[in-house]
């Protein structure tokens, strides 16, 4: 089953400021297709390592080493147990986790009323995900 309704759905519901975003498994498995055209580009190695964390709610290595994306590394700059940001100059990461998921999303915006609406968007994704036991 692909997820890709719901990566529209992310960009959408965050006008179009988030310009790429991807729905993953903690285990690495990527839920959207690669070829979607809003697809943010992460290996699996990179989602298992943020599942984990995630899941074990340890941090440490996020924060000592970054959040690594495609390559990129995010240094952590906000977040708690529910929603996770990473900024690399003017590049930032907003994620979140469900049950057995993360939805993370990417923008180049700066402007700060903006990312308020990425991590709504971030987070309705994630909220629907958990009520349907994901």
């Amino acid at each position: 089953m692909s997820y890709d309704d719901d990566l529209q759905s992310l960009i959408a519901s965050s006008n179009g400021i988030c310009d790429s975003g991807m729905i993953f498994g903690k285990d690495g498995s990527m839920w959207c297709s690669d070829e979607h055209e809003y697809a943010l580009k992460i290996t699996r190695d990179e989602a298992k390592r943020i599942g984990r964390e995630l899941t074990n709610k340890d941090f440490s290595a996020m924060r000592e080493q970054g959040i690594q994306v495609n390559g990129t590394v995010y240094l952590p700059i906000g977040g708690g147990n529910v929603l996770i940001t990473g900024q690399k100059g003017e590049e930032y990461v907003y994620m979140q986790a469900t049950n057995s998921a993360v939805v993370i999303a990417h923008t180049t915006s700066t402007h700060l009323p903006n990312h308020k609406l990425i991590s709504e968007a971030v987070g309705s994704i994630a909220v629907t995900l958990d009520k349907l036991g994901l």
